[in-house]
């Protein structure tokens, strides 16, 4: 891990050219003169020799402080350099354990830039109160710090010219934009923080002269962008836009004096140039060809895997051991759903098109009935009367949703099905909020269904009637027609915008694996040996596949059981882990699940819980070791394979079986009497890998 957390370091100080800075480490011989940027550890030996160097030299005017080693140095590094006047910059580096920056913070008056990097235990709220009534701090740089929440004292900090934000996926940019209205920002720079967006209250920071999105997942700007009337320079590199014309056009009519974006063709370029006459403009040029699709591909360049020139290599392994970190564990680090609107509206795990949360929460649509003393006090909706006898109902979504339902607005639902108003209102009414909404027509019998989603659908049959009750039936029924085209209008428009949308995400989702395989891949070559670097992406996997096979060989035919498959999954690149065999009580949802097993065979012999479950979307593997109701963790938001043991025996058993027969006999607080149906037989590891390979 090391040298991958080096890695990143590099990629950071490079890109804030903070090693340009040439910062020079005190030592006790540091001559006067010689720099005013200076760097320390932060230890008590390093604060001591600040102080030494302070009291002989005039120079400090920019300090780096590396590390952290806790004790009272460190209000004695504050204290001191709360007397020294002349102190402009302070850069915190990697001080990890580091929580609080002492009080004396607040004396530094004249600071006027402060960086944080990779600090991700310090307390930014506190810091950040303490240099708010610091009017000379100017610009703020925040790298590799996992901030999860945006510090409200940024509000505060009213003379902020400049921000710095970078690997902090977490943060809420919306919310720190929102922070930022009050301030003088001039400059925001937020490359690297995996963005997918940019937030449309943008368009709040008047001030702003300087926008970086480097280095992002961007696809497309916000309309909001174009108010912005203060920028004058924009960089976008490495992002993902759909069409770079039709964004950088969003910017037309600003006064923009510097742009910088991808590799495009020169026929784009010259559009380009067209908009911004007066602007300079840079194109990050690419040492890989340009696709249609104006992504650049890495991947196939290179040779294929040729055996005769690989027999010599010994431990040419580094990079297949970071092989499934890079592409097998993250590559799913984007998610696309790509079901359309139609199957979605019918399917019980989405609503209103989003999926049902893991909890089986969700927004939903409410009934309301208009029977007076069955009338819901939670909608805010209008109430009608009801003719006698009559059991009538409105649909309720919130604000905007359900357009298409508009169709039949100053209409009631009347049901006329066989139900009793007290049984209508339990099942459809009372305490109920279901997932969608749909209407059907049968025309023949000038019939209407609304279709209400739950756990599964529900036809509810009813007629509508205009809310005046003197208004007649055969009026309403005349309309029929034409309103219910109206509703299958606005339900295709609405499906075909939703669908477009799906399309669009399609292509950007594919635009950003590819962005990140390509990523990946030249982070896998900086592990690569030379024969390695000159393969294509194919000839690597079949050099790979090569290289495992042949060391596994050596225990192909040794038989497969707890001891040999930690050995074999070693060998094999998979990661090999004990998971827990006690617990309290058994659980499962549809992300994860902890069960109390207790396994028999058909035959009714009783079995210790001890399983092996593959999971081969991560490349890892968990043995249970346990006794007779024996606990079992799985994740079953992932596929698994469940290979149970007897002695050196083993039984396969597929995901959607084992949940299946998990699901039959559950209990909340005793062992689940869970039975195998599958013989037992010896498996060698060669066939026992082959069977998980073929089970996947």
């Amino acid at each position: 891990m090391l040298k991958v957390n080096l890695l990143f370091l590099f990629v950071f100080i490079k890109f804030f050219n903070l090693s340009g800075q040439n910062y020079i480490q005190i030592s006790d011989s540091t001559p006067c003169g010689l720099s005013n940027r200076f760097s320390i550890y932060g230890t008590s030996d390093d604060v001591n020799r600040l102080q030494t160097f302070l009291n002989r030299c005039n120079d400090l005017e920019y300090i780096r402080v590396k590390g952290y080693m806790p004790g009272e140095h460190w209000n004695q590094l504050f204290s001191v350099l709360s007397d020294y006047t002349r102190l402009k910059g302070l850069e915190l580096f990697y001080n990890d354990g580091l929580e609080k920056v002492p009080k004396k913070i607040k004396e530094n008056s004249g600071l006027r830039t402060i960086s944080i990097i990779g600090n991700k235990d310090l307390n930014y709220e506190d810091l950040f109160k303490k240099l708010a009534k610091h009017d000379s701090l100017q610009k703020i740089s925040l790298v590799d710090n996992k901030l999860k929440e945006v510090p409200g004292a940024f509000k505060n900090l009213k003379k902020l010219k400049k921000l710095h934000i970078s690997g902090n996926e977490a943060l809420n940019y919306t919310q720190l934009i929102e922070n930022l209205k009050e301030t003088n920002i001039e400059e925001l720079s937020i490359p690297l923080n995996s963005l997918s967006d940019i937030p449309k209250n943008i368009k709040e920071l008047k001030k702003l002269k300087v926008l970086d999105i480097r280095k992002n997942y961007v696809a497309e700007l916000p309309d909001e962008i174009s108010e912005l009337d203060s920028l004058s320079e924009f960089m976008s590199e490495d992002n993902i836009f759909l069409d770079i014309n039709e964004e950088l056009s969003k910017l037309k009519g600003l006064n923009i004096r510097y742009l910088s974006f991808d590799p495009v063709k020169k026929e784009d370029f010259e559009k380009i140039r067209s908009v911004f006459p007066k602007a300079t403009i840079e194109r990050k040029e690419s040492e890989f060809p340009l696709l249609e699709n104006g992504i650049t591909s890495i991947w196939d360049k290179g040779e294929p895997f040729d055996l005769s020139k690989s027999e010599n290599l010994k431990g040419c392994d580094k990079a297949i051991r970071h092989y499934y970190a890079l592409f097998v564990k993250r590559n799913e680090y984007f998610n696309y759903d790509s079901l359309g609107f139609f199957e979605r509206l019918s399917d019980s795990k989405y609503s209103y098109n989003d999926k049902v949360l893991a909890d089986g929460s969700y927004e939903g649509v409410q009934l309301m009935s208009h029977n007076k003393f069955f009338q819901r006090g939670d909608v805010n909706y209008p109430k009608y009367k009801t003719k006698k006898g009559e059991i009538a109902f409105s649909i309720c979504p919130e604000g905007n949703l359900y357009p298409e339902l508009k169709a039949f607005n100053s209409m009631l639902w009347v049901y006329v099905g066989e139900k009793s108003k007290k049984e209508f209102l339990k099942t459809f009414i009372n305490n109920k909020t279901w997932k969608d909404v749909y209407l059907e027509y049968d025309r023949s019998n000038e019939t209407f269904f609304v279709v209400v989603k739950g756990d599964f659908l529900e036809k509810i049959p009813v007629y509508p009637r205009y809310v005046n009750p003197k208004s007649s039936l055969n009026q309403a029924k005349s309309q029929y027609e034409k309103k219910f085209k109206m509703y299958e209008r606005r339900l295709t428009l609405r499906s075909f915008r939703f669908n477009k949308e799906i399309e669009r995400e399609k292509i950007k989702y594919k635009m950003r694996m590819k962005k990140r395989e390509n990523q990946n891949w030249l982070r896998l070559k900086s592990y690569m040996c030379p024969y390695e670097k000159a393969l294509s992406k194919e000839g690597w996997l079949n050099y790979k596949d090569y290289y495992i096979l042949k060391n596994h060989s050596k225990i192909d035919t040794l038989p497969a059981n707890a001891n040999t498959l930690k050995l074999s999954s070693k060998i094999r690149y998979i990661s090999f882990r004990e998971g827990s065999v006690t617990g309290k009580k058994n659980f499962l949802n549809s992300v994860s699940g902890k069960v109390s097993l207790n396994i028999a065979q058909r035959s009714g012999y009783k079995l210790p819980t001890k399983c092996f479950i593959y999971y081969p979307e991560v490349n890892e593997v968990y043995w249970f070791n346990g006794d007779f109701e024996g606990f079992v963790d799985f994740k079953s938001n992932l596929n698994f394979v469940v290979a149970f043991l007897k002695e050196d025996l083993i039984s396969f058993c597929l995901k959607e079986d084992f949940l299946k027969e998990v699901r039959t006999m559950y209990q909340d607080k005793s062992a689940i009497e869970y039975l195998i149906n599958k013989p037992f037989k010896k498996y060698s590891l060669k066939e026992f890998w082959k069977m998980m390979d073929a089970l996947k």
